[in-house]
């Protein structure tokens, strides 16, 4: 296991540490799995003692719950700012796109995200915060699709929809290969082939 970029400090807020502790669980999440993630492993992690994590999570499973939430927030806040720009439909998509394939800990998180879409099918506990997120991501893509073909600027081979349901099958294939390291595509690599996808679904001419 990497040594974590959240070390927890100690003039920090009760909130501000309990977040710091969350995003510790995440990074030990990518590096161990959900299935052998072990609460002193955290603790040791965020530098912080069993005792501490404890009084903060109760148990194992309401830390895993509650850290992939957290990775929910953080994920929904840069969204966010990547959207925040007054800027056309592509651009909001390319902004979108780019957020996630830009990021230098690129295997990291789709790490995450496939533990996180692994805990989902097997634990009810983890399935209402993971379908959160993935309708925000759809409903971020959806809205810049349809404001495009409302402006004119979008001519959809397909309907909406399915146009947008294929953009994101293939980021989600991208993150799963990208996760396993099997192959040679990174997240330039997955940017420049998501847009090209939808350029073409969306008969935009883009570069």
């Amino acid at each position: 296991m990497t040594a974590s970029t959240h070390r927890v400090g100690r003039d920090l807020t009760v909130q501000e540490r309990r977040t710091a502790i969350l995003r510790v669980a995440v990074e030990c999440m990518a590096s161990s799995g959900y299935d052998i993630l072990r609460l002193r492993d955290v603790a040791k992690a965020a530098g912080v003692s069993i005792g501490l994590l404890q009084h903060y999570f109760e148990t194992r499973d309401e830390l895993v719950a509650q850290a992939f939430r957290q990775a929910s927030e953080d994920l929904l806040g840069e969204w966010a700012a990547a959207t925040a720009a007054d800027s056309g439909p592509w651009q909001r998509l390319d902004a979108l796109i780019s957020q996630l394939a830009s990021r230098e800990d690129i295997r990291a998180h789709c790490l995450v995200w496939v533990q996180f879409a692994t805990a989902a099918a097997r634990h009810p506990s983890v399935r209402e915060g993971f379908a959160e997120i993935y309708d925000r991501w759809y409903g971020l893509v959806l809205a810049a699709v349809e404001d495009g073909v409302a402006a004119g600027i979008f001519r959809p081979v397909l309907p909406v929809q399915d146009v947008v349901e294929m953009i994101l099958n293939h980021v989600d294939g991208c993150e799963l290969t990208i996760a396993s390291g099997t192959d040679s595509l990174d997240g330039g690599r997955m940017r420049a082939l998501t847009l090209s996808l939808a350029a073409t679904l969306l008969r935009y001419p883009s570069a």
